[in-house]
């Protein structure tokens, strides 16, 4: 299988996850309130309508990869930056720690791999 195809599986698999979590997030305050964590609804719901959304812009970047760049690059950023908040909070909050030890390695590994393939596609870090 080719990078390009590799590049576009990723970007639709990573996009259908942050739809699930998206979805997820949506209802999330339920789940709080039964392992007794205080939460404010509407944070809830604005995380999971971002991650929803995001979700199918990374599913609809797989069409055109060059023309939407923009899209799996603050993608990437933004999951360096939730692995970093994921670290810190681990120890803060214990109840999650099943959640972040499987989204920390995702999420590392998905940004990693994704750079690779844009890489060896000379999409990113081109050759002068």
């Amino acid at each position: 299988m080719n990078s390009e195809n590799l590049l576009k599986i990723e970007l639709i698999i990573g996009g259908i996850v942050e739809i699930i979590i998206g979805s997820l997030f949506l209802f999330l305050d339920i789940i709080f309130e039964q392992i007794g964590l205080e939460n404010i609804p509407i944070f809830t719901q604005m995380a999971g309508s971002f991650l929803l959304c995001y979700g199918i812009l990374l599913v609809y970047s797989a069409r055109d990869v060059e023309k939407y760049l923009i899209i799996p690059l603050v993608n990437i950023f933004a999951r360096v930056i939730i692995v970093i908040f994921s670290i810190i909070s681990i120890f803060d909050y214990p109840e999650f720690m099943g959640i972040l030890l499987f989204a920390i390695p995702y999420d590392t590994l998905w940004s990693i791999i994704m750079i690779i393939l844009l890489k060896k596609r000379e999409i990113i870090f081109k050759k002068s």
